[in-house]
This record gives structure tokens, C-alpha cells and sequence, in this order.
């Protein structure tokens, strides 16, 4: 067995080299050369900035360039009365508005940090102001959410056993 896999990899490389060295076209030269191989353009096509990606097409209503950098959506109605977002303007007699979404934007909420005062307050008055920190959590929100948390943890565990009792049968 392992004198067959010896000879098939002198045969696939021998067959492999014939077109670089053996193997001549019609003008004397070998099929292939060195110069012949290459690689593939792995690289990201040019894509047009926003303000030429518009260019020759209707403008955008109230496009003051407040759009660049922004995904751009178009929000309309269809006949039913449906909202619509696409990526297209819809076709033409339909009003429409333009959304921009700008995908670095941070979409959570910064909490206010509290404004740094006298550094001679004392422990018990900096733990008395830490609810003023900006916790949008209270202690009852939380029990309530781990509470609910174990309720699901139950059930998933009921399922389990109901399932394997299931497959036992």
C-alpha cells in the first residue's frame, strides 16, 4: 500500500511538470511557464463615494450633506398603506423620505457620570451619592429578572426530562 502511494506522487508530479517541460505548442515553446502562474486578485473593488454614487440620478429631498458616511435608506408608504424602508428610491410618484444610519454611531445611552466635587467628602458620604450615579437598574428589577431567569431554567430542565422520557419509551 504504501509502495502504491509512493508511485501515484511520482505519477501526479511527473504529469504536473510535463506542460513546463516535456510538453511543446505549436511554436516550438512549452505550454506553461513559471510567468503563467498567478494569483487571484483578492482585493475589495473601488466602490464610489457617496456624493458620486448619486451622480446622474434624481436628487436626494433634503440631502444638505448631512448623508456622507451614513448608510442612506428611503422610507415610504406602499398602496396598502404599509411602511416600507429599502435601499432604493421607489418608483417614481411616490413620496418618500431619506433615512441615514450611521453605522459607527453608538447606540446605547451614555450613563451621566456625577460631577467631581470636593475630594474631602468621606466614604460613607461618596456610598451615600452612588445612587446618584445613574444606575438604570434598581435592586427590585434585578431580583425580578433573576427570578424569571430561574422560571426559565425550570422549564428548559422540564423539557429536557420530558424529552428524554420521550425517547426512553
Amino acid at each position: 500500500m504504501k509502495l502504491f502511494a509512493k508511485l501515484m506522487i511520482a505519477v501526479l508530479f511527473i504529469g504536473m511538470m510535463l506542460p513546463f517541460t516535456i510538453l511543446k505548442g505549436p511554436d516550438g515553446k512549452t505550454l506553461m511557464s513559471l510567468s503563467d502562474i498567478s494569483l487571484p486578485d483578492f482585493s475589495m473593488p473601488k466602490m464610489p463615494k457617496f456624493s458620486q454614487a448619486f451622480k446622474g440620478s434624481e436628487p436626494i429631498p433634503g440631502d444638505d450633506s448631512n448623508l456622507s458616511g451614513k448608510d442612506v435608506f428611503y422610507q415610504w408608504y406602499d398602496a396598502e398603506g404599509n411602511l416600507q424602508f429599502t435601499s432604493e428610491p421607489p418608483a417614481q410618484g411616490i413620496e418618500y423620505t431619506v433615512k441615514g444610519f450611521d453605522p459607527n454611531a453608538n447606540v446605547i445611552q451614555a450613563i451621566k457620570a456625577p460631577q467631581e466635587q470636593d475630594e474631602a467628602e468621606t466614604d460613607e458620604q461618596k456610598s451615600a451619592k452612588a445612587d446618584d450615579f445613574g444606575n438604570p437598574y434598581s435592586g427590585d428589577s434585578i431580583k425580578k429578572l433573576l427570578d424569571e431567569a430561574r422560571n426559565v431554567e425550570k422549564l428548559i430542565n422540564q423539557r429536557l426530562k420530558d424529552q428524554e422520557s420521550a425517547l426512553n419509551q
